[in-house]
């Protein structure tokens, strides 16, 4: 019985395969870091901001004072500005075949919410977006303290949605390991295949999760998971 879906963001409701936003760690020259230096302390930080314990400010912030560049924080703040505009960009081009999906979803009294491993600058957007206010429930990891594989975020979404962890389905690229920790919390796995073919390079995949190629199929996966149940 599927009762709830749960959705990955990136990739798998929105895609950013059209603008290929550029990555913190192309920002060493603009902060004047070498880029190797830059990545190492980029690496060890990046966990902290994206559980919300370091804003991605203090932390280039944080790496300019460490390496000695003296940026000033009007750099810092424009170069964090720059991302929360690019992050953007993607969520006013939602696809059609998207809104299909989670309209249909949803007129089967599904409950629908979404974790994503993110900044606060990545999904700035969010509340603009025309999927918003179709879902029941956002767990954006930096809001939480959790992340991505952590069993932890899956169960607290299902706890938000009011359902158990074995009528939940969750929905994913695959990336941060996501669908192996889905898994792990008790909720069956899918891996969405239809934004990630649009990369030259899909990230691996650990789990035993089921590919979905398109977003019809989830539709009719879910139509055939609860037709026992309406015929009762």
């Amino acid at each position: 019985m599927v009762r709830a879906v749960l959705f990955d963001l990136f990739e798998t409701l929105i895609t950013e395969s059209g603008t290929r936003p550029a990555g913190v760690s192309s920002l060493a020259p603009e902060l004047g870091c070498e880029r190797e230096a830059f990545r190492r302390q980029w690496n060890a930080l990046r966990p902290a901001v994206t559980v919300g314990h370091v804003s991605l400010l203090q932390a280039l912030s944080d790496i300019a004072a460490r390496l000695g560049t003296g940026a000033e924080g009007a750099t810092v703040q424009r170069m964090c500005a720059d991302r929360t505009r690019a992050k953007a960009e993607p969520f006013g081009q939602i696809e059609h075949e998207v809104l299909i999906m989670i309209d249909q979803l949803r007129n089967r009294d599904l409950r629908l919410g979404i974790i994503s491993n993110c900044f606060a600058e990545d999904v700035a957007a969010w509340p603009q977006c025309s999927l918003a206010p179709l879902f029941d429930c956002t767990v954006f990891s930096f809001e939480v303290g959790l992340a991505k594989p952590d069993p932890e975020i899956y169960i607290g979404a299902t706890r938000r949605l009011r359902v158990n962890v074995s009528d939940t389905w969750f929905i994913g690229d695959g990336r941060d390991d996501e669908l192996v920790g889905a898994e792990r919390a008790g909720l069956r796995a899918f891996r969405a295949l239809w934004f990630l073919r649009r990369w030259p390079q899909p990230s691996e995949e650990r789990s035993s999760a089921a590919n979905v190629a398109t977003v019809q199929d989830v539709v009719s996966l879910v139509e055939r998971a609860i037709e026992p149940a309406d015929r009762v």
